[in-house]
């Protein structure tokens, strides 16, 4: 118990990000705002309960950098994967709820083994089915016959036709700290979502530059101390996402010891 107490308090709470209104003089004439996260998460969370239905389950709620929007998880299994899925770094862009596009392309009929749509970075599109550690007969010839039908459909609107993956409970959770480090560090991104962190990212990237290899509690040194340190952190989160950089949050518990590097510094 000493132990778990120990790391908790080590572990980087998520920033307190200051609002704009408190760095900024408010301009003369009214500008469009963003909406506000709160109304954003109101509509996730009206569609998850929907979902629901009368069931007293739990819901999952959370921001996703990849597909830019709040997002509400139904079951254990679908957030844990939300998690993996954050934290692929050669991952771009994704559609949680592709059912619309898996209907145009293919009919209705697959719709329930095409759980995620992925964009990777290299271009290739794939379309993820949630699979059983053990999958069914049925499953398995139904994934076959999707596959074969994408192999000879054309996609709409000129699209790349997607390969299939299948990926199971097993594989998502295999590395404990992946998931549950990137729990942490969803809500970094999620507090800074609203900022520009182009000049951040820059004093993160010079940082690593200069010294190699830097521990979480250096970048957030580059606030000193202020109200902003927070983004730094963000910014640094930021492009880990985008595969820019390494780090030890797949086999160690994110703490401000935490290490990252530049690719070709990381051993």
């Amino acid at each position: 118990m000493k132990n778990r107490q120990a790391t908790a308090a080590a572990t980087p709470a998520a920033p307190q990000v200051p609002t704009r209104s408190a760095t900024r003089t408010p301009p003369a004439k009214p500008k469009k705002r963003h909406p506000r996260p709160g109304v954003l998460m109101r509509g996730a969370l009206t569609e998850a309960y929907d979902l629901r239905g009368n069931s007293r389950g739990k819901l999952w709620l959370q921001y996703s950098a990849h597909a830019r929007k709040d997002m509400a998880f139904t079951t254990e299994l679908a957030y844990t994967h939300f998690l993996y899925t954050e934290s692929s770094f050669d991952v771009t862009q994704v559609n949680y709820a592709p059912a619309d596009e898996v209907t145009r392309a293919v009919g209705a009929a697959f719709v329930d083994y095409v759980d995620v749509k992925l964009v990777l970075a290299n271009g290739e599109t794939v379309w993820r089915h949630i699979g059983a550690d053990e999958p069914s007969q049925s499953d398995q010839d139904r994934l076959r016959e999707l596959m074969l039908v994408l192999h000879t459909v054309k996609m709409p609107d000129g699209a790349l036709t997607p390969r299939l993956q299948t990926i199971t409970p097993r594989q998502i959770v295999e590395s404990e700290h992946r998931i549950r480090n990137w729990h942490r560090i969803a809500s970094w991104l999620a507090a800074a979502r609203y900022w520009n962190l182009h000049d951040h990212e820059l004093a993160v990237a010079a940082l690593l530059r200069r010294r190699g290899r830097v521990e979480f509690q250096d970048v957030l040194a580059l606030g000193e101390g202020g109200e902003h340190s927070g983004l730094y952190g963000a910014a640094l989160f930021k492009q880990l996402q985008r595969g820019a950089y390494r780090s030890n949050l797949f086999d160690a518990t994110f703490t401000l010891r935490s290490t990252f590097s530049e690719l070709q510094e990381a051993s």
